[in-house]
């Protein structure tokens, strides 16, 4: 719900008078962030920066199966906001959690000078949504049988979405930019192009559902360029197989798997994900990353989950 509130003031972040443009996918996170950091002002958190963090890696160690190869995978923003002390069951309903992770896609320059032209190529940033869609849905660690995580997709466009995404035999696509309750649902992922697979590599087999509420801020008018749609995703709803091994993180936060199938479907995922060169995700923890990690329930948190 924080996310929510710190997208909607997305626009006056980009365009408003006083604050610098963004042209990198980077500034744009920094922009959710300041609106974010005002959200937390607003409740007076203490040192809510502290409550933020960029760059967070999905698993510490960099291992999502013991004996594998690290895998530096991070998501692009990070937030804990078990100091506010207002979560409980009934507010979960809401889509309230205590961890929020988001990615991040910000799809610009390729729509021509008035933004009415369609990409040369649009399979990069196909793959690349895709790719932040399975890394949100199926990365984040779970450690108990309900989560405490929210997951978001901010994207973000400098002409209409249709002039950038696939929607000719890629429904899911035209599901991530339609306004409110909408499922995604991807499968098939071996009949990809080369293009796409170069982002999510190859992944025969795996097949994802996804149940998302998208919200929109987008402009009424487009005389003064540069203008933007923007769009964030929130998956309320996680079901996914790979061959014998399912896994489903229901809207109630309740987690059913087969045996180990979120550890084994996370481990197929994170070891064919592309890792682009120079990105974060080469880059080892350092020694700050691999201190241990604030406990996730404090006693006032799992006391307020409890109450009626």
């Amino acid at each position: 719900m924080l996310i929510e509130q710190a997208f909607f003031s997305l626009p006056e972040v980009l365009h408003g008078t006083g604050y610098q443009s963004q042209s990198y996918e980077s500034g744009l996170v920094s922009a959710l962030t300041l609106s974010l950091l005002q959200v937390l002002n607003g409740r007076n958190v203490p040192n809510p920066i502290g409550c933020l963090q960029n760059e967070r890696l999905y698993r510490i160690d960099g291992l999502y199966q013991q004996g594998g190869n690290p895998r530096y995978l991070r998501a692009d923003l990070f937030a804990n906001v078990n100091r506010l002390y207002v979560a409980n069951k009934r507010l979960s309903q809401y889509g309230w959690r205590h961890n929020l992770w988001l990615e991040c896609k910000f799809l610009r320059g390729q729509a021509g000078e008035k933004g009415n032209q369609h990409a040369g190529n649009k399979s990069p940033a196909t793959g690349g949504i895709l790719a932040d869609l399975l890394r949100l849905a199926l990365l984040i660690p779970e450690k108990k049988d309900k989560t405490h995580s929210s997951r978001y997709f901010l994207h973000v466009y400098d002409a209409d979405p249709k002039y950038y995404l696939t929607f000719r035999g890629r429904p899911w696509c035209k599901s991530l930019v339609a306004v409110g309750e909408q499922v995604i649902h991807v499968s098939g992922l071996e009949a990809e192009p080369a293009a796409v697979k170069r982002l999510i590599g190859d992944l025969p087999g795996l097949d994802v559902k996804l149940k998302v509420t998208n919200f929109h801020a987008g402009p009424l008018h487009v005389q003064h360029r540069p203008v933007y749609w923007c769009w964030l995703t929130r998956i309320d709803k996680v079901e996914a197989s790979l061959g014998q091994h399912t896994v489903t993180i229901d809207a109630d936060r309740t987690i059913t798997q087969s045996a180990d199938g979120l550890a084994e479907i996370a481990a197929f995922i994170a070891a064919r994900l592309a890792i682009l060169p120079e990105s974060p995700d080469t880059q080892p923890p350092r020694p700050d990353e691999q201190e241990p990690e604030e406990a996730e329930e404090t006693e006032e948190v799992a006391a307020a989950e409890a109450a009626e």
